[in-house]
């Protein structure tokens, strides 16, 4: 009776043992299928990015060097280069995708710019090529400053293949290996070589970046930037700009900034509130003193690395108001600003949000003011149409 009983038993557990053993399988080769899909997108993004790298390391020499650009000009290596970029970040554009709103703000600022290069390249334009080459430099540093991950790629290029210690610290500083970077910034300003005040004040700004935005350690850029207070190379503009960032440094110190730790929301916004005010009105953050813009490129940091840690969908468009207030009020004084393109994000991705009517009130605010004063009477006619789709976009109507 027992063993008749313990044969359908057994027979029922030997069908759930083989069940058993395929899902096993099967949820093997999923996590086996899961993984190298994962490992394979991995080196495809390293393998584009070392080739942009490598792109960009040949442009150096003559991105850094009016001469030589305006020598070399528009010919066929320049312009194969720029095409090559304009390939690879288009190759890495899924990559962008899967990240957060200000990544992939930055994939499209740089993929307009390339297409811009290409442009001014063909049609001779030499000194504009040369300063949007620059200029993507700074976006690429920009973006690559929005987290706290260092280089893993890039680990071939050596200071032998540029030509200088600001070339090779340039390069650095825009690939994310901020230590090397403090090492050749500080190499530069310490050698004997003449340098004028634009490169004193790169240096500087680059090294207060990497202090505040991307290590979060404001005492040590006060040390190491408070060196560079008897630098041959500095005016009384250049030497007035640095007290009152190294005064800005001072006070994030006094504030232990550096010891923040499990952002939330709600202290993200005491910050946004602290530094930039109460925003009650469209511009209001603007103009701020050297001494506030440190605070601002230091909550810059703050924004990203919050937005970074996956916030709930609902608080990403205030994130991004906040961060076009910062870009435009700092107005390209650390890094190259994103203002309108983290508007725009936060108008059309997040439309029905109460935040989306603020960024649509500062950019009308902003682009009446550009174009001609309070009067915006002068405004062309296609940014006219920008704006009236913009505000169809987020308030449904133009009667408002």
């Amino acid at each position: 009776m027992n063993m008749a009983n313990g044969t359908p038993k057994k027979g029922k557990r030997m069908k759930e043992l083989k069940w058993i053993l395929i899902a096993g399988v099967i949820f093997a080769a999923i996590i086996v299928t899961e993984r190298s899909e994962k490992e394979s997108e991995a080196v495809t993004i390293n393998d584009t990015m070392s080739k942009i790298g490598q792109t960009m390391e040949a442009l150096f020499p003559i991105i850094f060097n009016v001469d030589k650009f305006n020598a070399v000009g528009a010919n066929r290596e320049t312009t194969a280069a720029v095409e090559k970029l304009s390939h690879l970040f288009k190759e890495s554009k899924p990559h962008f995708d899967t990240r957060s709103p200000t990544y992939r703000v930055s994939f499209d600022v740089i993929s307009g710019q390339l297409e811009e290069t290409s442009l001014a390249l063909k049609h001779k334009n030499l000194n504009h090529a040369r300063n949007l080459l620059k200029e993507l430099v700074s976006i690429c540093a920009s973006c690559h400053t929005q987290d706290t991950s260092t280089r893993v790629l890039f680990k071939s290029m050596q200071r032998s293949h540029f030509d200088s210690d600001l070339e090779y610290a340039e390069f650095n500083y825009m690939t994310r290996n901020y230590d090397e970077a403090i090492v050749f910034y500080d190499k530069h300003l310490q050698s004997s070589t003449p340098i004028s005040e634009a490169e004193l004040l790169t240096a500087i700004k680059r090294l207060l970046t990497i202090h505040t935005q991307v290590y979060n350690q404001p005492g040590e850029g006060e040390k190491q930037l408070a060196k560079y207070r008897q630098h041959v190379a500095h005016t009384d503009f250049s030497k007035k700009s640095l007290e009152q960032w190294l005064l800005g440094l001072k006070a994030l110190s006094d504030n232990n900034t550096s010891k923040i730790s499990n952002i939330t929301y709600d202290i993200v916004a005491k910050k946004v509130q602290q530094i930039l005010g109460d925003l009650e009105e469209p511009g209001s953050a603007e103009f701020p003193s050297k001494k506030e813009k440190v605070a601002r490129v230091w909550l810059r940091g703050l924004l990203y690395h919050y937005l970074n840690t996956n916030p709930p969908k609902e608080e990403v468009p205030a994130i991004l108001y906040w961060l076009a207030i910062i870009d435009r009020s700092i107005n390209y004084s650390f890094y190259y600003s994103l203002a309108d393109s983290y508007l725009k994000e936060c108008m059309l991705s997040y439309s029905s949000h109460d935040y989306a009517k603020k960024c649509y009130q500062e950019y009308e605010q902003y682009l009446t003011f550009a174009y001609s004063g309070s009067r915006g009477t002068d405004i062309p006619d296609d940014i006219q149409q920008e704006l009236k789709h913009l505000k169809i976009k987020v308030y449904g109507t133009t009667d408002i």
